[in-house]
């Protein structure tokens, strides 16, 4: 493979030119491929090379990360690597991981007591009971994922006696 450098857009602007190690100059089109390309967008560049390689679509590969699916299993489902999804994938889970902590931290529905009052807040009382336990709340993961009715499901995961423990509460993010 022979080196390039960029030296700069033709007169018209249409076409970027390079040189090589040698002095040869080299023009090459400036479309909207070479522009995705240049912004280091894999997801977008057009042709059949920059198409991912997958049984599944980018929609159903983000419907299933959505759904609480792991970026392995997705991929493995869509036939290809974990890498080659992630431009669809890092999103959802970026999504997911908001509505885990904005699940945290709203207020719980219960009824009121002298120790639980009402409003306290599902991270407040995720500590009240971690700090009776051996678990720190610190370390409890927290992840979400839509439920076909809309909702969420919020699961903390957490390490107590040697082994993992899952807590599933419902969330329902408009109502907060």
């Amino acid at each position: 493979m022979q080196h390039l450098t960029p030296v700069g857009l033709s007169q018209d602007g249409k076409e970027l030119v390079l040189t090589s190690d040698t002095g040869e100059e080299f023009a090459v089109a400036v479309d909207h491929r070479l522009r995705t390309a240049m912004r280091n967008d894999p997801a977008r560049v057009g042709g059949s090379e920059g198409k991912m390689e997958s049984a599944l679509r980018p929609r159903d590969i983000q419907a299933r990360i959505r759904a609480g699916e792991s970026a392995e299993d997705v991929a493995a489902a869509a036939q290809t690597t974990v890498e080659s999804i992630m431009p669809f994938a890092a999103p959802v889970i970026a999504e997911r991981a908001h509505v885990a902590q904005t699940a945290v931290k709203a207020s719980i529905r219960r009824a009121s007591t002298e120790s639980a009052p009402v409003g306290r807040t599902l991270d407040e009382a995720s500590r009240v009971y971690f700090s009776t336990t051996s678990v720190r709340a610190d370390d409890v993961e927290w992840d979400a994922w839509r439920r076909e009715d809309g909702r969420w499901t919020l699961v903390a995961t957490y390490d107590a006696g040697g082994s993992v423990h899952r807590a599933e509460l419902s969330y329902d993010q408009p109502g907060r």
